[in-house]
C-alpha cells in the first residue's frame, strides 16, 4: 500500500517546527545560565538574564498548553484539562458533523454552488470540445459492444426473460388496461377510432370484389334461392348482395354523420361498462389475467420473442464489428448535434438548470444527515492515538508558532518588566 506523500511532508514540517520551538527554549536556557553566571562582572547581562528567564517561562507555559491539546504533558494524567482532543472525541465528532451539515450540506449552500456552476452551460461547453465528444463515443461504443456480448450468454437471457415474466405476472394488467381506456375515452377520444373503423368498413363495402364475395356467400348459404335465380335468370343472389351492401353503407353513413346516433351511444355504453368490469368485476379481471398468464407461458411466444431478439442482436453486433468506425462516427455526430442544439437554445439550458436546482434540495435534505452521521461514526471509530496523530499532523506545525511566539513575547515582556523595575529603583 502506497503512502500519501503529503503525509511525509506534513510529518517532516511538524518535526522541524517542534525542533525549532524546543531549540529556542534551550537557547533561552543557555543564555539564562551564562547571563546569571557573569552578570556581576557585566551588569548589563542582568537584562539578558531577565529576558531569557521570562522567555523560558513563556516557552514552557505554551509548550504545556500545546501538548495538553493532544496528550497528557509528561504523561501526568492527574492534571485536569489535559489531553483535551482525545477526551472530547465524541463531542468533536458530533460538532464537526453538525458543522458540515449546516454550513457545507445545507440546501441553500449546495443550490447556490450548483447555480454558480451553470450545469447545462458547463455540460454544453464540455460536449462541444471534439476530444470530449470522441471520449463519449468511445465509451458508448465499448459499452454497447460489451452489452451485446454479455446478454448473449444463455444464463443472462434466461434470467432477463424470467425477470420480465415475473414482473408482468405480478402486474395488474386489467387495471392497466382500464386506465388506458379511461385516457382513450376521455372527451370521447375513442370516437376517432370508431370513425376510422367505420371509414375503413365503408371503403371495404364499396369495392366490387366485396360485393362479389357477399353474393357468393348468399348463393352458398341459400342454394334454393340460387337455383330459382339461375332457372329464371333473376340474379337474386346479386340483388340480395347489393341490397345487403346498400343497407350496410346507409347505416354506416348515418352513424358517421350523426354524433348522437344510438349505435354510438351503445358503443359508449359498452366501452364504459367494459372499463367498469376491468376495474370491479372479478370474472372479467380473471379472464384478462388468465389470457396474460397463457401468453407468458406460451412456448411459441417465448421462441418468437427470442428469435426476434437474437436477430436484432446478431444484426447489431455484426454491424458494430464490421463497421466500428462508422458506429463511432455516428455517436460522435449525435453528441455534436445534441451539443450544438443545446448551445443554441438558451431556454432549454435554463429549463435543465431549473430542473436540477429544483431536484437538489430534497436530495440534500434526505442524505445530508446520513453523510453527517457517517463522518461522526468515522471519527468515533478512530483510536485516540490515531485521532491525535491525524490532528497533530494537520495543525501541529502551526501550533508550534504558539511556542515560538510565547518564547519571544515572554522574553520581551520579562525584559520590559525588569527594565521598569530597575528604573523605579533609581
Amino acid at each position: 500500500m502506497q503512502q500519501d506523500p503529503g503525509l511525509d511532508l506534513r510529518d517532516v514540517k511538524l518535526r522541524r517546527m517542534k525542533l525549532l520551538a524546543t531549540g529556542l527554549l534551550l537557547v533561552a536556557a543557555v543564555i539564562y545560565v551564562l547571563a546569571t553566571a557573569f552578570k556581576l562582572q557585566y551588569p548589563w547581562l542582568f537584562y539578558m538574564a531577565a529576558f531569557s528567564e521570562a522567555a523560558m517561562i513563556g516557552a514552557i507555559a505554551d509548550w504545556f498548553a500545546v501538548v495538553a491539546l493532544f496528550r497528557h504533558p509528561l504523561n501526568l494524567r492527574f492534571i485536569p484539562h489535559t489531553a483535551i482532543l482525545p477526551r472530547s472525541k465524541a463531542r468533536i465528532a458530533e460538532g464537526l458533523s453538525e458543522f458540515i451539515q449546516q454550513n457545507f450540506l445545507s440546501s441553500g449552500a449546495v443550490v447556490e454552488r450548483i447555480a454558480a456552476f451553470h450545469p447545462a452551460q458547463t455540460l454544453c461547453a464540455w460536449l462541444l470540445k471534439p476530444q470530449n465528444a470522441e471520449t463519449v463515443a468511445t465509451y458508448a461504443t465499448r459499452l454497447l459492444a460489451y452489452g451485446l456480448t454479455a446478454v448473449d450468454d444463455e444464463r443472462v437471457r434466461r434470467f432477463l426473460l424470467q425477470a420480465v415474466k415475473d414482473t408482468v405476472m405480478k402486474a395488474d394488467v386489467a387495471a392497466a388496461v382500464a386506465q388506458v381506456l379511461d385516457i382513450l375515452t376521455k372527451n370521447q377520444r375513442h370516437h376517432a377510432l370508431l370513425d376510422e373503423a367505420l371509414a375503413g368498413l365503408d371503403d371495404l363495402l364499396s369495392r366490387e370484389d366485396t360485393r362479389r364475395f357477399i353474393s357468393e356467400e348468399v348463393a352458398r348459404s341459400a342454394p334454393l334461392l340460387k337455383s330459382i335465380s339461375d332457372l329464371f335468370h333473376l340474379k337474386l343472389d346479386e340483388k340480395a348482395a347489393r341490397k345487403i351492401v346498400d343497407v350496410a353503407l346507409k347505416k354506416i353513413s348515418e352513424v358517421r354523420q350523426n354524433r348522437d346516433h344510438e349505435h354510438r351511444q351503445r358503443f359508449d355504453a359498452f366501452v364504459a361498462q367494459f372499463i367498469v368490469n376491468l376495474k370491479e368485476d372479478e370474472a372479467t379481471r380473471d379472464k384478462v389475467h388468465h389470457m396474460r398468464d397463457e401468453a407468458l407461458e406460451s412456448p411459441a411466444l417465448g421462441r418468437y420473442v427470442g428469435e426476434l431478439w437474437e436477430e436484432f442482436r446478431t444484426w447489431l453486433s455484426a454491424d458494430l464489428n464490421r463497421r466500428p468506425s462508422v458506429v463511432h462516427d455516428r455517436v460522435v455526430g449525435m453528441v455534436d448535434s445534441f451539443a450544438a442544439k443545446l448551445d443554441a437554445d438558451s431556454a432549454i439550458q435554463q429549463w435543465i438548470d431549473e430542473q436540477i436546482l429544483t431536484a437538489i434540495p430534497p436530495l440534500v435534505k434526505e442524505h445530508r444527515a446520513k453523510i453527517g452521521k457517517f463522518i461522526e461514526d468515522q471519527i468515533n471509530s478512530w483510536q485516540e492515538k490515531q485521532l491525535v496523530d491525524e490532528l497533530e499532523r494537520h495543525i501541529g506545525s502551526d501550533l508550534q508558532y504558539i511556542r515560538i511566539n510565547g518564547t519571544l513575547v515572554g522574553g520581551l515582556a520579562g525584559l520590559l518588566i525588569a527594565s521598569m523595575t530597575q528604573y523605579l529603583r533609581l
